[in-house]
């Protein structure tokens, strides 16, 4: 599968927004939509909020097209704060994948080219949170040789869901 990667631009952010609410439904949405779940997506991932985060200097968000359609992209926070250990330093936010194309390596280049983009600018590890229910995501972080030194808790309204905090050495 042929696949391009690219910086995000403002015109973006309406495509943005449509895949980070089909991912995040159809991976923590198992038992059904409710209303704290819908009430959290079409918070979270609006089209303003996601052009505000592609503007944003200490955001970068790289996207990966496959004929031109995006299927996956990768948000990193430059830096953001390690609620384990207590420092700044990048954060991969988000990476998100459309389900179609899962196992097609876009994750692994989205994941390197955010690793690159760090390294770049003088970062030596990055971290991010992953929930502890998300097996695929978990095994996928731990083949890219990420260490969990943690747990915090995502707060959902009257829910809390695990996450392990996950860090890497560049």
């Amino acid at each position: 599968m042929t696949f391009t990667l690219r910086s995000a631009q403002p015109a973006d952010a309406l495509d943005l927004a449509a895949l980070s609410i089909q991912v995040w439904l159809h991976t923590y949405a198992k038992s059904g939509i409710r209303g704290h779940l819908s009430r959290y997506v079409f918070d979270a991932f609006t089209q303003e909020k996601l052009a505000a985060e592609i503007a944003d200097a200490t955001k970068h968000l790289i996207l990966c097209e496959v004929d031109e359609c995006l299927v996956g992209f990768v948000k990193i926070g430059l830096p953001a704060h390690c609620p384990i250990r207590q420092i700044n330093t990048p954060e991969i936010e988000t990476l998100y994948v459309q389900a179609h194309f899962a196992g097609h390596g876009i994750g692994s280049a989205l994941l390197r080219a955010a690793m690159d983009h760090c390294r770049e600018r003088g970062w030596s590890d990055v971290f991010l949170l992953v929930n502890l229910e998300n097996s695929r995501a978990r095994q996928f972080y731990e083949s890219k040789a990420f260490d969990r030194i943690g747990t915090v808790d995502f707060v959902l309204e009257d829910e809390r869901h695990a996450n392990a905090v996950l860090v890497k050495k560049l």
